[in-house]
């Protein structure tokens, strides 16, 4: 398949266009694989500083939908989210920017990787499997009220990187460890979950 049509496939206009979060949206949330040649292809134009840019915004619109019984793999993707933005400083500093589409393509292949979530549909009363990207879509629609879902994703955890924490700066550092004061990744009892006299499932205050 020849560069335009992958690229009226995904709706984006030209390559220029792959700086944008939009395109970056599109890409990794097409329903069919993209080969690593042209994954390297669409993304050859883009500086590893925007693809640091892109994927932690990308990284946190997904956690975001993540459910809140679900503490474990959130806590998974956000060192995962700290570890890609230290990995991209690295490349930036070291002048290895090729390596960033590469780093990029690991992590689509995970996440559209058929099968690895097991969900459950509470309203039908069935479990079937799904992409990571499938099941954070359902979470998402939950939110909204369409549809009531439950997920595995123990089958889900085995996207591995490394730490590269000194590489993230003092400013960045606070912006992440702020992203990632979540009630959900405080909860004292998960059964009750009750901190600081709020009650997350009811959104009360007590008082003792």
């Amino acid at each position: 398949m020849k560069m335009d049509e992958w690229l009226k496939k995904m709706e984006i206009e030209n390559l220029e266009d792959m700086s944008y979060l939009e395109s970056f949206c599109s890409v990794m949330e097409l329903d069919e694989s993209v080969p690593e040649d042209v994954f390297h292809q669409l993304f050859a134009d883009v500086t590893a500083d925007e693809i640091r840019e892109m994927m932690d915004q990308y990284l946190e619109e997904i956690m975001a939908g993540i459910s809140e019984d679900c503490i474990e793999f959130f806590s998974f993707l956000s060192s995962y989210r700290r570890s890609f933005k230290g990995m991209m400083n690295y490349l930036i500093r070291e002048e290895q920017q090729e390596r960033a589409a590469s780093e990029l393509f690991r992590f689509r292949e995970w996440y559209r990787e058929p099968g690895s979530v097991l969900c459950m549909d509470l309203n039908e009363e069935r479990e079937f499997p799904a992409s990571v990207c499938e099941s954070l879509i359902m979470g998402r629609m939950e939110k909204l009220s369409e549809g009531s879902y439950r997920f595995d994703y123990s089958g889900a955890m085995g996207l591995e990187y490394d730490e590269y924490e000194e590489y993230i700066d003092d400013e960045e550092e606070d912006y992440l460890d702020l992203a990632d004061d979540d009630p959900k990744m405080t909860l004292i009892d998960p059964v009750d979950p009750v901190i600081d006299g709020v009650d997350y499932e009811n959104e009360e205050g007590y008082m003792q």
